[in-house]
């Protein structure tokens, strides 16, 4: 009976507590509707939202933004593009949201609004090189929208974007691709809005992100708001994300730079074949020039048609000469092996015919000849004679064509080699540099201007054997900071 009794009191407490926690949830969901109704009741979304009260800036709002990237899919060379997805993060102070001052009782830190877009004023953010934009709808729209007690909101969105990326293709195969990814308010000018990165994380990456990537690998990512655009409307803020994507080299060793080099190599066979062999001889060199010219076509249809001079161009193009030189010199072997075949049957026919005329004369007479008392003296051979001799004897320049092709064509392509890989990596250095000029130019004016105005910290992601990319550095050590800034990126290129 106790038993019983202890069972039943049990879940009547149970019960009841329940009911307080369901009670409780209740009366916070009727705060929640609540607040929400009083902080939309006179609320008008076509007014911006006051700026701070001591802004020297004229009042602007301030939008700090966030990126992260989520995925990086498609980097196409032809149409010049690239797509990712991104969740975009907006930040800002709507005084007129604010409600921790209202005295609700137990009312929430935030309240999330996730379907009242078009009730509450949003900035006007629009991404200038954006070629084709969706948010995600399934199951539900992702976005949504975030009011603090404070006034501060925060709206996020996830968004699947194809931008362009105007892309140099002087060092390909072997180039950096800088794509800049821009955000920059439509309407309203830098007197009403005015953008800034987030302080401790700009830019977010997923885990794995760009490392999937077929033939590009995502090597830096990093923040300038240096893109203010300036038109016949006014000023107007803008914020710019530069996605650094380093070319994959491995696939185009095995898939370019072998076969290439093996046709090469094989042209040179026919150094090594009779030159008498004329079917086996033209069959190779034809072939290997076919060979070539298919495979830069092949390679070039992959390419978007540009009117300068690529590296991949200077490496097929020397190629091909070399192909198209082996067959060539065949040619000429040929032709001066026919020469001297036809010279010596023209000088047989001659001799054969002096023979004949003699004989002829000589028929019926008898020629009288005195003993000779003379004596005969012998001219002895020069080595220019002998030289002279040597190289104009029949049969033997043709030869001695082949036998020098054998070794100076290989050298020839070898000395090839060294210049295109010594001058080409010095390229690619010099073009990534550039890439990060952008970032140390403004070091370098934060530096001049230091003494007379107060430093604004600038994030970025450099690799991690150079710089910390989150702390922040002290005023005093900023010299130190930007000397070694730039000598590590001057060495960076030879460590990855």
């Amino acid at each position: 009976m106790k038993l019983w009794t202890a069972v039943l009191v049990t879940s009547w407490l149970a019960a009841d507590a329940s009911s307080l926690s369901a009670a409780k949830r209740y009366v916070g969901v009727q705060d929640e509707q609540q607040i929400l109704n009083n902080l939309l009741r006179n609320y008008d979304m076509r007014v911006r939202p006051p700026g701070p009260a001591n802004a020297t800036d004229g009042g602007a709002v301030k939008v700090r933004v966030n990126i992260m990237i989520r995925m990086l899919s498609k980097i196409d060379v032809v149409n010049m593009e690239y797509s990712m997805q991104i969740t975009f993060r907006e930040q800002w102070v709507d005084s007129r949201l604010a409600y921790g001052h209202l005295g609700y009782h137990e009312a929430p830190s935030f309240l999330t609004v996730p379907h009242v877009k078009n009730n509450l004023w949003i900035p006007d953010t629009f991404f200038p090189t954006e070629k084709a934009a969706h948010r995600h709808l399934i199951d539900t729209e992702n976005m949504f929208l975030r009011i603090y007690s404070d006034g501060r909101v925060l709206y996020s969105s996830r968004i699947s974007i194809t931008s362009s990326c105007p892309m140099q293709l002087q060092l390909y195969p072997l180039d950096y691709q800088f794509c800049n990814f821009d955000l920059v308010s439509y309407a309203h000018t830098m007197k009403d809005i005015m953008y800034e990165w987030d302080v401790n994380t700009p830019v977010q990456l997923k885990q794995g992100v760009g490392s999937d990537l077929p033939n590009f690998q995502l090597q830096n990512v990093s923040t300038n708001d240096d893109c203010t655009s300036h038109t016949n409307t006014g000023s107007y803020g803008c914020l710019r994300m530069r996605l650094v994507l380093k070319r994959q080299f491995s696939y185009y060793l095995v898939q370019l730079y072998a076969p290439t080099t093996m046709i090469v190599i094989v042209s040179w066979v026919s150094f090594w074949i009779d030159m008498h062999s004329t079917a086996g001889r033209v069959a190779l060199g034809v072939t290997t020039l076919l060979t070539m010219t298919t495979m830069q076509s092949a390679i070039n249809a992959k390419l978007p048609p540009v009117s300068y001079v690529k590296v991949v161009d200077v490496w097929l193009g020397a190629c091909q000469t070399f192909v198209f030189g082996a067959l060539l010199e065949y040619a000429f072997v040929s032709y001066q092996d026919s020469s001297r075949q036809n010279d010596r049957a023209r000088e047989k026919a001659a001799r054969r015919a002096q023979k004949r005329r003699e004989k002829l004369e000589m028929v019926d007479v008898e020629i009288y000849q005195p003993p000779c008392t003379c004596h005969r003296y012998e001219t002895r051979e020069t080595v220019a004679d002998r030289i002279r001799k040597y190289f104009t004897k029949p049969d033997y320049l043709p030869a001695k064509i082949d036998f020098y092709a054998r070794f100076l064509v290989p050298l020839g392509f070898l000395t090839f080699n060294v210049v295109y890989w010594v001058v080409t990596p010095m390229g690619t250095v010099k073009k990534s540099r550039k890439g990060y000029k952008y970032k140390k130019d403004s070091w370098k004016t934060d530096l001049q201007t230091e003494k007379t105005q107060s430093r604004h910290h600038q994030k970025s992601t450099w690799p991690s054997f150079c710089l910390p990319t989150s702390a922040e550095v002290p005023h005093s050590s900023q010299r130190t900071f930007i000397a070694a800034s730039v000598l590590c990126s001057k060495f960076a290129p030879a460590f990855e």
